[in-house]
């Protein structure tokens, strides 16, 4: 199974005290279900706890990027070793 790097970055990092963590996962949904098991519901308490309301999992409420390419615009699922996920809040602004 590919080890896999995960960052967070600015409020995600803030929110949940760590900044990088290696995880191992065949695929890009394995790799998102780990890290909403591991960090969604501390995050999601964060949010709420400052009036902020979430739904679903972590990956629906951040910008998730994997090898700096936004996951939503992905075709493939297949992870390798030495694969990047970054989390970021989501770009907000108007």
């Amino acid at each position: 199974m590919p080890l896999i790097t995960v960052q967070f970055y600015t409020l995600w990092r803030q929110y949940l005290g760590v900044d990088q963590v290696s995880i191992e996962a065949e695929s890009l949904e394995d790799a998102l279900n780990q890290i909403d098991q591991r960090y969604g519901a501390v995050l999601k308490a964060k949010l709420q706890a400052r009036g902020v309301k979430v739904d679903g999992k972590m990956h629906d409420f951040s910008m998730v990027l994997l090898n700096n390419t936004n996951v939503r615009n992905l075709k493939a699922d297949t992870l390798k070793e030495g694969d990047a996920l970054r989390f970021f809040p989501p770009v907000m602004g108007g």
